[in-house]
């Protein structure tokens, strides 16, 4: 039955309620049956062993001091008769009980039995004897063994009547119903406070995050009266956070990326229409500008494919040896002429080089996002940027410094989120895609190493990232 309510669509409460009734029904049933069922069995066991190890003390204590005294202190305790029968009257012990009214026939019968079995010991259930005094015969269960005393064989008997299970097993049967209409009351109870304490928590945060997907799971209004629960509360309010930065940060990337569209087009537009209407203008220069914002184009599409494939798990890195020396060479090479004819003061300041395995491509790519960062924050008349790396104790470092604007100290742990921008004006005098630092960081995370940037608002900024030695 309760695998048929697991299967349907039915509430927790009712299913949790099912299941403790089925359970405690199940218990109470089988303790029930094995009560009833193998009582006299287990006590008929209980007997016998009780008899035997009553036996076998009996055996050790023959010839003892004051022998009379401990064997009937034995029967009253353990509510055994004994008798100890020999041919010599001296021996013939006797407990105060049924087995004192044996005759000596049935006497010689038992001991030729005992004598047959193995190990010299029998136990002998249901033998019924009956007192002279009695209408019916009685049923006793008696434990014989025979031993050897004073070069003289010697019996020893102990017996314990049977006592009538009939109406215990009544009594117990009609002591376990009552058990168990008592325990399915408390069962009630418990499925009861179950359903308040526990399920009543489940629907108030099930219904509640139904909103998460609008932004709108208010933790407030869940009472949920566990850790577990209170854990799974602060869950889903984090994960409530996470949607709305994350419904903050599309917004913010339209604006970004649409602009960053927009601006190289126009550009492209307005200087092909002037060629194409004013023929003088086909210079060299107004075909560079229409060069310049093409590539701009080709860097934010590249820069948008690359953080998909990062976040579909398809950047593929394809290693090799470098020296850093020769590394930064090439990204300074790149920059020399444009910063030569712009008045920056680009410089190289390789202090510490080495054989590093990395994705030139990509590591480059990182290093012109760097560059890229310093050109466009940087308005001082006597701009500066260095190119370089510096040896730390168990890491190279590979840096790029600038005397631009510098980063307010609130923006620094932002600067890498994707699609962040200090600046909100979209104040661009340089190529770049906008989205480079957060591209940046997980190029560099995606070797296995760590980057980070130090900054001074309006003094400097410097970006860098560290590889381990060797």
């Amino acid at each position: 039955m309760w695998v048929i309510v697991l299967k349907k669509k039915y509430s927790l409460a009712l299913q949790l309620t099912v299941i403790l009734l089925v359970f405690v029904v199940g218990v109470m049933g089988l303790v029930y049956f094995v009560q009833t069922t193998f009582l006299d069995d287990f006590y008929k066991a209980n007997k016998m062993k009780s008899l035997k190890s009553a036996g076998e003390d009996v055996a050790l204590l023959i010839g003892e001091d004051e022998f009379d005294e401990l064997i009937e202190h034995m029967s009253m305790s353990n509510e055994v008769c004994v008798r100890v029968v020999s041919n010599d009257d001296d021996l013939n012990y006797t407990g105060a009980c049924t087995l004192r009214g044996i005759d000596n026939s049935t006497i010689n019968a038992i001991a030729a039995e005992v004598d047959a079995a193995d190990g010299k010991e029998k136990m002998f259930d249901n033998f019924r004897y009956q007192r002279h005094f009695m209408d019916k015969p009685e049923d006793v269960y008696i434990f014989a063994k025979l031993i050897t005393y004073d070069d003289e064989t010697v019996m020893i008997m102990v017996s314990s009547g049977i006592t009538p299970l009939n109406t215990t097993i009544s009594t117990i049967k009609s002591q376990y119903l009552l058990i168990i209409a008592i325990i399915l009351l408390m069962t009630l109870i418990l499925a009861f406070f179950i359903s308040r304490y526990i399920i009543s928590p489940i629907k108030q945060i099930n219904s509640e995050s139904k909103n998460l997907s609008k932004g709108e799971y208010d933790p407030h209004s869940v009472k949920t009266g566990s850790m577990e629960f209170e854990e799974l509360n602060k869950t889903l309010e984090k994960a409530n956070e996470d949607i709305l930065k994350a419904e903050k940060a599309k917004k913010e990337l339209l604006g970004n990326v649409s602009h960053d569209l927009r601006t190289p087009l126009t550009m492209i537009v307005g200087y092909g229409e002037m060629i194409r209407d004013l023929p003088e203008e086909n210079t060299e220069e107004n075909i560079n500008v229409i060069i310049d914002e093409a590539k701009r184009l080709s860097t934010l599409v590249d820069d948008l494919i690359d953080i998909s494939k990062i976040d579909a798990i398809k950047l593929e890195l394809h290693k090799e040896d470098i020296l850093i020396s020769d590394l930064l060479n090439s990204v300074y090479r790149q920059y020399e002429k444009y910063c030569e004819t712009q008045g920056i003061d680009l410089s190289l300041k390789c202090e510490a080089d080495g054989i590093i395995s990395v994705d030139v491509k990509r590591i480059k790519q990182v290093l012109y996002n760097f560059i890229n960062n310093s050109l466009n924050y940087n308005n001082k008349e006597k701009q500066k940027i260095v190119l370089g790396s510096e040896e730390n104790e168990d890491h190279l470092r590979i840096y790029v410094y600038d005397n631009g604007e510098g980063i307010e100290k609130k923006d620094l742990n932002n600067i890498w989120d994707r699609y962040y921008k200090v600046d909100k004006e979209h104040k661009r005098h340089h190529i770049g895609s906008g989205i480079g630092l957060s591209l940046a960081k997980e190029l560099i995370e995606a070797h296995g190493m760590e980057c980070g940037v130090e900054s001074l608002k309006g003094e400097y900024s410097k970006f860098y990232f560290d590889i381990a030695k060797q």
